[in-house]
């Protein structure tokens, strides 16, 4: 269960997409909430073979406005919920500050914008929610920006979509996503991705023939074997779930097609899948997934074996 849960700002509406969820599942846990916001110092820049040095009062001014920014927001929230809302402002890089300041409250969970754009002059989030991902061995879930001027509403989760590669690795997922089903009450539903295969050289009009059948179904059968085993263990733990297989170009192609779908409230997988080391999915189809998804995206990163 969740009992320390971290949403990173940088000061934008951007980065703020992650507090309804962040906030409606702390208080579902009873959890304690925690905002972060890493003050970046402007520094000595070089232009022109002169060095340029801001004046001391510049950097003092943003860090003041971040500080009043986070107890505003931290006050809004607690109004709300009217429960605490722990704030912190650290000072240094942000993907590597967010990671050391996730270990530093033993967060269960960050909650955070997939990209932002600071209030305060810099750009955030996509390279440090790169960076975060590919550093914290806690769950991340990664919400997409909001579409409007407005952060979304509070989301509801009835329905989490868990891909699965049939790896060992792919299953460190099935923790955290089993404690967000038992906490919000939501139904699983495992899904994997069987590759189609092409025959090489044969084109036609209407694209690629796909060949060996026979192959294909045979390891759509076995993708739902091992599904259902994964799901009997689940459901010894009084959760719902379902298992599907559906067939893709790609695993990526097929998990957005699938997760488009509007029963799917949110998405959960690893950034390491099958074959280990010979396919990391950051830079593959996790992070495809991530960079399209238009909803929430719960991921880990598997402890080193």
């Amino acid at each position: 269960m969740f009992r320390d849960i971290l949403v990173p700002l940088d000061g934008s509406q951007f980065a703020e997409a992650a507090l309804p969820l962040g906030s409606r599942l702390s208080r579902l846990a009873a959890a304690r909430l925690h905002l972060l916001l890493v003050h970046e110092p402007v520094g000595a820049m070089i232009g022109m073979g002169d060095m340029v040095v801001p004046p001391p009062d510049l950097d003092a001014g943003r860090q003041e406005r971040e500080r009043a920014y986070l107890a505003e927001t931290a006050t809004a929230l607690r109004q709300a919920d009217g429960r605490p809302v722990n704030f912190h402002e650290v000072v240094g890089s942000a993907g590597p500050e967010i990671c050391e300041e996730a270990g530093r409250l033993d967060a269960d969970l960050v909650v955070m914008a997939t990209h932002g754009r600071g209030a305060f002059q810099r750009m955030w989030l996509g390279s440090v929610a790169d960076y975060v991902i590919r550093h914290l061995t806690a769950p991340i879930l990664l919400v997409p920006p909001a579409r409007g001027e407005k952060p979304a509403p509070e989301p509801a989760v009835a329905d989490i979509m868990v891909a699965l590669d049939l790896s060992k690795d792919a299953e460190t997922i099935l923790e955290p996503v089993a404690a967000l089903a038992q906490l919000t009450g939501a139904h699983l539903t495992l899904v994997h991705v069987t590759e189609m295969i092409f025959e090489i050289g044969r084109v036609t009009a209407s694209g690629p023939i796909v060949g060996d059948s026979d192959l294909l179904e045979a390891s759509r059968i076995e993708a739902e074997r091992q599904l259902e085993q994964v799901a009997a263990r689940l459901r010894k733990r009084n959760l719902s779930v379902t298992t599907r297989v559906v067939t893709g170009i790609n695993a990526a192609g097929g998990l957005l097609d699938a997760l488009s779908e509007e029963r799917y409230a949110l998405m959960a997988l690893t950034t390491h899948g099958r074959s280990g080391l010979r396919r990391l999915l950051v830079g593959s189809v996790a992070d495809k997934v991530i960079r399209a998804a238009t909803k929430p995206v719960l991921v880990l990163r598997p402890p080193p074996a």
